[in-house]
């Protein structure tokens, strides 16, 4: 019996001893397949998060370095934090792998968050510029209605024209930040030699703010009645060689 008793003992303790083996070696695969999961998360979310970084430094760049202005100071924290945690290296990835694998599933979500941190400021961002869009094609407007009523000089409209296309392509540019930097500052020196509003026009010209109503009702409406122009009105008109050539008189 003594035997019998020893030799039951002796496969009980190593069934156990097995059973343990099996189970240690069940946890160490489930934590890596656990592990596993996580990485794929992570890595899918930085892809993400670069997506995301890339886009707003191309705007914020058009913003600063095209149009030299400000970005808002929370678009600016957004890209610090982002740029801080594209920049984790691989070891303290690593370190972030414990047992409940908890630390890598906050990094995680700390990457998503600021995800959506990024996209707000790049939405911030877009703001302000479509703010400079709408003011520069409106300035574009203005100098098409002034070249319709001096004439319409080829190179003067094409420029216009080009100026226009530039700044309706500032929401989804093709080029980089420096190459946008370069075609505005000749598209804007260029522009500005132009008769591009009605100010510049009437010092230039030397007009009173009637004249200048006229003429805006004039590009606006393509005619206007003599009756309701005045006498100073007629004479500084007809004293523009541009004017002259353009303007008709009906009966």
């Amino acid at each position: 019996m003594a035997i019998q008793s020893t030799a039951l003992e002796s496969k009980l303790e190593s069934l156990e001893q097995k059973a343990d083996q099996y189970d240690t070696r069940t946890n160490t695969a489930a934590r890596v397949n656990k592990a596993e999961e996580h990485l794929m998360e992570l890595n899918q979310a930085l892809n993400k998060l670069e997506g995301s970084l890339d886009v707003f430094e191309q705007q914020a760049g058009i913003l600063t370095e095209v149009f030299g202005h400000s970005p808002p100071s929370r678009a600016t924290s957004a890209r610090d934090k982002a740029r801080s945690i594209t920049r984790v290296s691989q070891d303290d990835v690593l370190d972030m792998i414990d047992e409940s694998g908890q630390s890598l599933s906050n990094h995680i979500d700390e990457v998503r968050e600021t995800r959506e941190d990024v996209n707000d400021a790049r939405r911030s961002i877009n703001d302000h510029l479509k703010k400079i869009q709408r003011r520069k094609l409106d300035d574009a407007n203005t100098a098409e209605s002034i070249q319709k009523i001096v004439g319409e000089d080829p190179d003067a409209m094409d420029t216009i024209s080009r100026y226009r296309s530039f700044i309706r392509s500032i929401l989804n540019p093709n080029d980089s930040v420096s190459s946008l930097k370069t075609q505005w500052q000749g598209l804007e020196k260029a522009f500005e030699n132009l008769d591009t509003d009605w100010k510049g026009f009437q010092r230039h010209h030397d007009l009173s703010d009637q004249t200048i109503e006229d003429l805006k009702t004039l590009s606006e409406e393509g005619q206007v009645d003599l009756d309701d122009l005045s006498d100073t009105s007629v004479n500084e008109m007809l004293n523009i060689p541009e004017l002259r050539s353009t303007i008709k008189v009906s009966l």
